[in-house]
């Protein structure tokens, strides 16, 4: 069965709109709130233990929210996802042959060892994220030429070529801004003692426990910060982190399980925040990356390496719309294409088709068709939750009645990083956080370039194409071009997407201030209790 898009974009998208203006609702309402006290400790538990705390190595999803505390950016994001000014004083000034960016920085600002912020810091960690072995920056930000502090507080990008996603990367990691003298005093252990400009500074951290982050006395707008301390608890059970919310134990919940979500919403002492994200998650499988990560692709010789029937089948034998209510009650949404409903780009899908349902008798036939004997071994990693667990067992079973015997290698998160970049893997049930701009959901993970193409994917002309949807600067050129993009990824499938994620998190009514938005970090910079 097929779906017709269109009709599904206007749906889900009139949902999205009544959750957004039901969230605006709620915020007015707690704005109206008294004042908040000043002092304590908020916990957070986290559903993941982050990677390197170092904006130019970090590619987690929880990292960002640590981030989000302590490394302030360029640019950030607001309610609506629109992309605003925070360390940069203005969005940039562009040049009418678009190759030239000049940023304007907010004066007065100071990073949290006490030195100043200026356009030679910048400069600096533009130039590490470019240039730094092993930084999962450097393709976001390829097109740049060079990187030039043209005044005390002025900096000029010079461009290759037009870049349209530059800003919305500098809303992100790459514009994260570290302190020199740290960079200086560190190098590449930076994320040992990270010092970025943030209303709070990092204090400590042990691995797969807690992350620890104090008030900052440096921060330019302090006065808006009522917590002393922010821990973030690493809890990966989930059921260990709603018992931790309930108990007290924790005030702020990292995506509540599906199963738990009924539970906190009838609970009086909790708030639920339901927010759908600009995420996606899915499957990548590994075709090529047989030297590991940006080394010579060269095919794994796995039967979903060699032949795109086999890859095809896979996907149809996968039905969307069970997975999401059999392992998430119906909370999230399926799609086939990495641009969520709730992105603005989301236009970029209408038109394409997207097979919600399985279609084990087509998956079998190809199958058949590939010559391969039946039953084909396909290995997959994923997490070590129980969450996990119930999607591999469900995978499991729905491709077994195409003709695969698919074997779950559950993988501590950073450990599956790790060995995806490594290329030990057949295929990863592992998902995306998002961006605004669909260049940052698309690019890393299958132009040959890309500093998180874990597939080992190469495609010339898919190449070519993503690189002129970076060039253009015209919004209609760019939607064509990323349909054109999205048909041959659904084609050869480097990844299979499953859904996106409506992320739910649980707060303490203790505690008020606390955001999220589309993107689905956890904002709790200006929370505070009351």
């Amino acid at each position: 069965m097929r779906t017709n898009r269109a009709s599904r974009a206007w749906v889900l998208g009139a949902g999205i709109a009544v959750l957004v203006l039901a969230t605006a609702v709620a915020a007015a309402a707690r704005s109206s709130k008294p004042q908040l006290k000043d002092g304590g400790t908020l916990v957070v538990g986290l559903a993941e233990d982050p990677d390197a705390l170092d904006p130019t190595l970090a590619r987690t999803f929880v990292g960002r929210i640590v981030f989000l505390h302590m490394c302030e950016k360029l640019y950030d994001l607001d309610a609506k996802l629109h992309i605003v000014p925070q360390l940069a004083a203005a969005l940039p000034d562009v040049s009418k042959d678009k190759l030239t960016y000049t940023i304007k920085l907010r004066s007065g600002i100071k990073f949290n060892d006490g030195t100043s912020l200026d356009a030679s810091a910048v400069k600096q960690s533009l130039d590490r994220d470019r240039t730094l072995k092993g930084s999962t920056r450097a393709s976001e930000i390829s097109p740049i030429e060079s990187v030039a502090a043209s005044g005390p507080l002025t900096v000029q990008i010079k461009l290759k070529t037009p870049y349209s996603p530059l800003t919305a990367q500098l809303a992100d990691r790459a514009g994260m801004v570290m302190s020199p003298k740290q960079l200086g005093a560190l190098g590449d252990k930076f994320a040992s003692n990270p010092v970025c400009v943030g209303p709070f500074s990092f204090k400590d951290r042990v691995a797969g426990d807690h992350i620890t982050l104090v008030k900052s006395s440096f921060y330019y707008n302090k006065a808006k910060v009522h917590l002393n301390q922010i821990t973030f608890r690493i809890i990966t059970d989930p059921n260990a982190r709603t018992q931790n919310l309930r108990s007290g134990d924790i005030q702020v919940l990292d995506r509540a399980q599906s199963t738990d979500v009924p539970t906190l919403q009838g609970d009086k002492n909790q708030t639920v925040i339901k927010t759908p994200t600009i995420g996606y998650q899915g499957l990548t499988l590994n075709l090529g990356n047989k030297n590991g990560l940006l080394k010579p692709y060269e095919n794994v010789g796995t039967p979903l390496a060699k032949s795109q029937f086999l890859r095809t089948a896979f996907d149809l034998a996968l039905d969307r719309d069970q997975i999401n209510k059999v392992v998430f009650n119906g909370l999230n949404l399926p799609d086939c294409y990495p641009i969520s409903p709730v992105s603005p780009w989301y236009v970029t899908t209408k038109g394409l088709q997207c097979s919600l349902h399985a279609n084990v008798a087509l998956a079998q036939k190809l199958v058949k068709a590939s010559g391969f004997q039946t039953p084909i071994n396909v290995s997959l990693m994923l997490g070590t939750d129980p969450v996990n667990a119930r999607l591999g067992q469900v995978i499991q079973s729905m491709e077994k009645e195409a003709g695969f015997n698919v074997q779950l290698q559950p993988t501590e998160f950073v450990s599956s990083l790790a060995k995806a970049d490594a290329g030990k893997f057949d295929t990863f049930a592992v998902g995306w956080s998002g961006r605004v701009d669909p260049d940052g959901n698309i690019y890393g993970f299958v132009a040959t370039p890309g500093t998180l193409n874990d597939s080992g994917y190469a495609d010339s002309k898919l190449d070519y194409i993503l690189n002129s949807a970076r060039k253009s600067t015209s919004e209609k050129s760019r939607i064509t071009l990323y349909k054109a993009a999205m048909k041959i990824i659904h084609r050869q499938r480097p990844l299979i997407y499953l859904y996106h994620p409506v992320n739910y998190y649980g707060v303490s009514n203790k505690v008020d201030g606390v955001k999220v938005y589309g993107d689905g970090l956890i904002r709790a910079q200006f929370a505070g209790f009351k």
